[in-house]
């Protein structure tokens, strides 16, 4: 019983991520906080599904699928602010980071092995935000409120790199290249902003955001079944 059911969760999973991608590339062409919104909406469902998967499993280790789908939320609610109140956006999506901090924490308690990957990955941020033509921050309150949100996403990644160095497994791969894709749209998105905007930077902002959002989503499967299955 339970081998089918891990194999019809993971065609649900399969088919949801094929229609998360169906569903951006229908939003590129037409736009629209509507369809951004029904667009994230698709990572949130991914999100839910894996939930009723560790349910169906009785998966009784769930914290980091717990937090993932919170961080996954709030990613939601926050494509849709930034639309409306860029600021209050911004401010939801650091949240939303942090709850992806959280989770991979409660996989590795934190160690010094994570400063190795924390700093380095904080000091390109910063570097990237404050010392290449490619983004000019004008305003040093903007400036400071982008700092802070670089140190969050650095951390978030920095910490899933640590744990893949420490701990195998095919989820914490998946959660590594969502955070690495995750942070790689946010550079591009700083550059769409305070920067030379053009087709391709929409392109490679987009199409490695919401695909990072469905990874993280789906990372949560394989997190429960190599839970289950240990």
């Amino acid at each position: 019983m339970y081998h089918k059911i891990t194999r019809k969760f993971h065609v649900i999973n399969i088919l949801l991520m094929i229609g998360a991608v169906a569903g951006l590339i229908y939003y590129d062409v037409h736009g629209g906080i509507f369809l951004k919104g029904m667009t994230s909406l698709w990572f949130v469902v991914i999100g839910a599904v894996n939930l009723l998967y560790g349910h169906k499993t009785g998966c009784k280790n769930n914290v980091y699928p717990r937090w993932i789908a919170a961080g996954l939320l709030f990613g939601m609610c926050a494509d849709v602010l930034l639309q409306i109140e860029f600021l209050l956006g911004v401010a939801v999506f650091a949240l939303g980071h942090l709850l992806y901090l959280v989770a991979f924490y409660a996989v590795n308690k934190p160690n010094k092995r994570d400063l190795c990957f924390v700093l380095p990955i904080v000091l390109v941020s910063l570097f990237l935000l404050l010392g290449t033509p490619f983004i000019q921050i004008n305003d040093a309150m903007m400036r400071g409120i982008l700092v802070g949100y670089a140190l969050i996403i650095s951390g978030m990644f920095g910490k899933v790199a640590s744990n893949r160095s420490g701990k195998k497994g095919t989820f914490v791969g998946l959660a590594l290249l969502g955070a690495a894709m995750f942070w790689f749209s946010d550079l591009m998105l700083a550059v769409s902003l305070f920067g030379k905007s053009s087709r391709l930077v929409w392109i490679l902002c987009s199409y490695t955001y919401w695909p990072a959002q469905s990874i993280l989503a789906y990372s949560m499967f394989h997190y429960i079944t190599e839970q289950t299955t240990d």
